[in-house]
């Protein structure tokens, strides 16, 4: 693959900011209209936020063809180093030792399926460098949000009148999910006849505790379209029999698509049944075990991009990882290298670079205690280098994201917002883009983020 170092934005997308930067020093009324318009059209279709609306913007992230395609397969190649990863974790002690949450888990996380890529779907997070690369600060493997969703929203937009494009040539359905929202369901049911051979009869959507609901009834009701008897189960109400996997009326299940919050899994008990029939492979399950929990932990950078691990990947993989993967350690008294490859003692090195890090728990979601080292107090700096080293976190250079000036609807204002963009793969081929702006750095739409959607130019 030809890496090359691209621009963060298009004309296209330039034309846009100078037309909102305009708009935000005097009449914008059409143009809220228009935001108007969108929301309600998004609400209408039935999408949301975790029950709250879905906080699409009027103004898209705008994109060259060139730059698709360099993320494209960017995003391709860094899935397939994850099936490197995931290999070098069940076989070497040391990377183990970078995981030490799940060393209790290590019997069904090492049940590696036969298919490749081991991650059938993900989103791959991701920032433009101040040296124009992308770099990817997420893996995103276990159940990321916006599969359907964020497709959905993308067509929607498309059909809205919209002052900020106007006389600009844009297309979202280059992106098979905007194309074909069900797409999604579609890589369900094929994950599933490339394992079995047979066509999909019955499936659910693995909930625990009533967490992380968003978008399960897209799926079950995609499942159900596609021919497929589904519903949303609970995981401890699964059963293993000597059929196979069973959900609370007895009924075998065949396909289970995990969504749930990895954590609430680690210390359940009564999750043996499920757990076990995933790991031995009764049930397809998408995305197993090692999936949820190693390739989703931040620390698996810190596999990527530690060269003493560097002998397992090959000469253009080392590239990838040198261009796009940001330099990350978990956060632990003793020896490693600096991102010029010097060697530092880690501690010392995290007290001295406040500046250039961010340390965060390693498997947390939707940024929760993520520190940005300039934007934080050398005593908050201080007591979290303590916990940090006590507990699972990493740190990680810090890439400065790109601004963009976006309408924010919760606020009813123009301003300028931090940005990202971020890459739905499925089945090891890209899918589409989403792109996140918030206040705050660390980008959530959990954390009144919002989604701008990506439109190609």
């Amino acid at each position: 693959m030809t890496i090359a170092t691209v621009p963060a934005v298009s004309e296209a997308d330039a034309r846009i900011e100078r037309r909102l930067r305009e708009l935000a020093t005097c009449d914008s009324s059409s143009t809220w209209e228009a935001q108007d318009e969108l929301s309600r059209a998004i609400a209408e279709a039935g999408m949301h936020f975790e029950g709250g609306a879905y906080p699409v913007c009027l103004r898209p992230l705008a994109i060259d063809c060139c730059l698709a395609n360099h993320l494209s397969a960017t995003a391709e190649a860094v899935v397939k180093l994850l099936d490197v990863a995931a290999e070098l974790y069940c076989g070497n002690e040391d990377v183990q030792d970078l995981f030490p949450a799940y060393k209790h888990l290590r019997h069904w996380i090492t049940c590696l399926p036969k298919h490749r890529p081991i991650v059938t779907i993900c989103r791959l997070d991701g920032l433009f460098g101040s040296n124009g690369h992308y770099k990817i600060i997420e893996t995103n493997t276990e159940s990321p949000g916006g599969v359907i969703q964020n497709g959905l929203a993308a067509k929607v937009w498309s059909r809205i009148p919209n002052p900020l494009t106007h006389g600009l040539s844009l297309d979202v359905s280059k992106q098979p999910f905007a194309k074909d929202p069900n797409c999604f369901v579609r890589e369900l049911v094929s994950a599933y006849y490339a394992a079995t051979g047979s066509e999909l009869k019955s499936a659910a959507v693995i909930n625990f505790r009533g967490r992380y609901t968003n978008e399960v009834d897209w799926i079950v009701n995609g499942l159900r379209d596609a021919g497929a008897k589904a519903a949303l189960l609970d995981a401890s109400a699964m059963k293993r029999t000597p059929r196979g996997l069973a959900g609370p009326d007895g009924q075998l299940i065949q396909l289970v698509y995990n969504k749930l919050d990895p954590r609430d899994v680690i210390e359940a008990g009564e999750l043996r049944d499920y757990l076990d029939a995933c790991a031995a492979q009764e049930v397809v399950s998408i995305n197993p075990w090692i999936s949820q929990w190693i390739l989703s932990d931040k620390a698996i950078l810190a596999v990527l991009s530690d060269d003493r691990f560097s002998s397992n990947f090959n000469a253009e993989q080392i590239e990838l990882i040198a261009r796009h993967v940001p330099w990350t350690r978990l956060v632990r008294a003793g020896v490693t290298t600096d991102p010029e490859r010097r060697r530092i003692e880690l501690i010392g090195y995290i007290r001295e670079n406040k500046a250039h890090l961010v340390l965060k728990p390693s498997n947390a979601t939707r940024g929760e205690h993520v520190l940005v080292g300039r934007l934080t107090s050398s005593e908050v700096w201080e007591e979290h280098i303590d916990r940090a080293a006590h507990n699972p976190y990493v740190v990680q250079e810090y890439v400065r994201p790109g601004e963009v000036t976006a309408l924010h609807p919760p606020s009813r204002s123009i301003k300028k917002m931090a940005y990202g963009i971020d890459c739905y793969v499925f089945g090891g081929r890209l899918a589409g883009f989403q792109s996140r702006a918030s206040f705050d750095p660390v980008m959530n739409v959990g954390r009144s983020g919002i989604l701008l959607p990506v439109a190609i130019d």
